[in-house]
């Protein structure tokens, strides 16, 4: 038999995005494809979905993907926003310079685990 896996947290981030867009479960169910009781399933009880199901819930919900793959995202941090937009004006070179310049500040600066 299949191991039923369960990610609380994934289901936390639908639930708070699908109610600060004050969507119903069918409601989103009509614009997602996915059917209400499967939605429930994976807010209230943490079901992992195939990530098709993942990919239509998060196009239907316009949320980032980046929440559910990158645990310790800073998407929330002003610094961090301004960093993405300064970075989205640079050339490529600039990008390659900037990543050398991080690539050596984490290297000289890392924390001893």
């Amino acid at each position: 038999m299949a191991q039923k896996r369960i990610n609380k947290r994934m289901g936390l981030i639908f639930k708070k995005a699908r109610t600060e867009q004050k969507l119903t479960y069918d409601e989103l169910s009509e614009i997602s494809g996915v059917s209400t009781r499967y939605i429930k399933e994976i807010e209230n009880h943490g079901n992992v979905p195939s990530f098709e199901i993942l990919k239509q819930l998060i196009c239907a919900l316009h949320i980032p993907s980046d929440q559910f793959f990158y645990e310790n995202n800073h998407s929330d941090n002003l610094d961090y926003k301004r960093l993405q937009a300064y970075l989205s004006e640079c050339s490529a070179d600039q990008i390659t310079t900037i990543l050398a310049i991080v690539e050596a500040y984490l290297r000289t600066y890392k924390n001893p685990k």
